[in-house]
């Protein structure tokens, strides 16, 4: 009997939104970036365009044929909106809220299977229930309970504007924090092209700065300290 890898615990969602993930190596997965999942029934290597990379794939499915009729038809079983998929060379990795998609996975699939996460016994339904929270042992540095994402690309473009900020944002330290990478971010940045996020120690820090500068905070996680 193939011995399937030990699940990983998380506390924290994948995309804000999964709390179950299986990483498959399956051959020819990559096939995917072009073809839906059904699609994959009806490749033949004649197929295929003449782009060596794409030919390999292709002929990696049709060499397998009989894995991707089990994986497809399970899939397949399934909803759409029960699932979803992000592809990392040989990998594909599959996100579910759907206890029977992933213990399906699992049972029918070990040979393929190279890593899966589940949350810890206990904290499936208050994962699923809750948009932001993100669940650990020890808040950061004992002190922070929220972590909030920045949006300096919807600050006016007035630079002096912009410095006036910072130097407020700088005198909340140590309720926030504010390094000077961060500062030098906040000054400069025009465009939507990152994501950071500075931690703040509680409702009323979170709630000042919101009033201050309320186009600056994007989404915002609270932590929840749990021993589970």
């Amino acid at each position: 009997m193939i011995k399937l890898p030990t699940a990983k615990k998380t506390k924290k969602k994948f995309y804000n939104k999964f709390i179950y993930k299986v990483t498959l190596n399956v051959p020819g997965c990559g096939a995917l970036r072009y073809y839906d999942f059904s699609d994959l029934l009806s490749i033949e290597c004649e197929a295929a365009d003449d782009m060596r990379w794409k030919q390999k794939l292709i002929n990696d499915v049709v060499h397998n044929r009989q894995e991707w009729v089990d994986l497809v038809f399970f899939i397949d079983s399934f909803e759409k909106d029960q699932w979803t998929k992000r592809l990392e060379g040989d990998y594909i990795d599959l996100y579910t809220n759907n206890l029977d998609f992933y213990n399906g996975l699992c049972e029918k699939f070990p040979n393929r299977i190279a890593k899966r996460y589940q949350p810890p016994a206990g904290l499936e339904q208050e994962m699923l229930d809750e948009e932001k929270k993100i669940f650990v042992k020890e808040i950061p540095h004992g002190v922070y309970n929220y972590q909030a994402y920045l949006h300096p690309h919807k600050l006016t473009e007035n630079l002096n504007e912009r410095t006036k900020l910072a130097d407020w944002l700088e005198l909340q330290v140590p309720k926030i924090t504010f390094s000077k990478s961060i500062r030098k971010w906040v000054l400069q940045t025009r465009e939507n092209w990152d994501r950071r996020y500075i931690y703040i120690d509680n409702d009323q820090t979170l709630l000042m700065i919101k009033l201050r500068s309320p186009e600056l905070i994007g989404k915002v996680f609270k932590y929840v300290k749990t021993d589970k």
